[in-house]
């Protein structure tokens, strides 16, 4: 970005490995995106922002990309991230549209490997809540009854049939617009996931409102679609709960962050709300979750 015109200011860092910075180009503000050496994470970041825009799925615009492939700078979105807005039925009818709709699609850039949540991923996912959260963060030792119970939550999800999602479609990744239209952010990782991912993902979102009316809602209006199923959009959620819990437990114990200590407790919550739906038992995790400090 040595080469780019004007002042841009860093911003708070997340759990991404990329770094934001504030400003403005050509008289609009902007944000940009530095993504180093990750010269395949930015082509996916534009080449998916072009298949959404192309399908009506509201993303911001890309105003410039960086030809030696170091950062890219899009439009910034005056609104709030949801996580700090106020929730509706409307509002949540119209994420879930959304969500539908990148479902829907088969298209896919030509050139751009589209990468799967099969069953390898899904047990490397809980594998990694076993390592980071349980072992890590919680200082336990994981039993073998724990470990068959992941596994086979992991065969089953991935059963289930598959379409394109988000891959992390939650309150922190979308913006409510001041007109009061909804953006979708951080789409780079999408890619094929149990057809109730990014719906499930929004059930168990532990960055907003904890109001159990909120989980409930999004999983009722999304059981109205047809092919919707409760067992697998349960199950589809209990996985991504105790994925997330992973990542946190990685935030916290191995990057230092401990601003993520606030989401363990709500996401917890939530996976508590769902463990008597796992394929195999898992109540040896339930003791574990419902003694976690706040």
């Amino acid at each position: 970005m040595d080469n780019l015109p004007g002042e841009w200011t860093p911003l708070a860092a997340d759990a991404s490995s990329r770094r934001y910075f504030k400003g403005s180009i050509e008289g609009r503000e902007a944000i940009l995106a530095e993504f180093g050496e990750d010269q395949d994470g930015l082509e996916r970041f534009v080449q998916i922002q072009r298949l959404f825009a192309a399908h009506d799925i509201p993303v911001p615009e890309i105003i410039l990309v960086d030809p030696s492939g170091r950062w890219i700078v899009q439009e910034f979105v005056p609104g709030w991230p949801l996580s700090k807005g106020r929730w509706t039925g409307s509002l949540q009818r119209r994420l879930l549209e959304i969500a539908a709709r990148i479902g829907a699609l088969t298209q896919w850039p030509e050139g751009l490997d589209l990468l799967s949540l099969d069953e390898a991923r899904l047990r490397f996912e809980l594998a990694f809540f076993r390592l980071h959260f349980l072992e890590a963060y919680l200082n336990t030792a994981v039993s073998g009854a724990i470990v068959q119970g992941l596994e086979a939550l992991a065969e089953e999800v991935a059963s289930y049939p598959q379409s394109l999602a988000h891959r992390d479609y939650h309150s922190e990744n979308l913006l409510l617009g001041s007109d009061g239209t909804p953006v979708v952010i951080d789409f780079q990782d999408a890619l094929l996931a149990p057809r109730d991912y990014d719906a499930a993902s929004l059930a168990v979102d532990p960055y907003r409102s904890q109001n159990p009316r909120i989980s409930a809602g999004f999983r009722d209006i999304w059981l109205r679609t047809p092919g919707a199923n409760p067992v697998a959009f349960d199950r589809t959620a209990l996985q991504r709960g105790l994925k997330a819990l992973g990542t946190f437990g990685y935030q916290v114990t191995r990057r230092k962050r401990a601003k993520f200590m606030r989401t363990i407790v709500p996401q917890a919550r939530r996976v508590l709300d769902l463990l008597d739906r796992a394929p195999l038992p898992l109540d040896e995790l339930r003791p574990l979750l419902e003694d976690l400090p706040g």
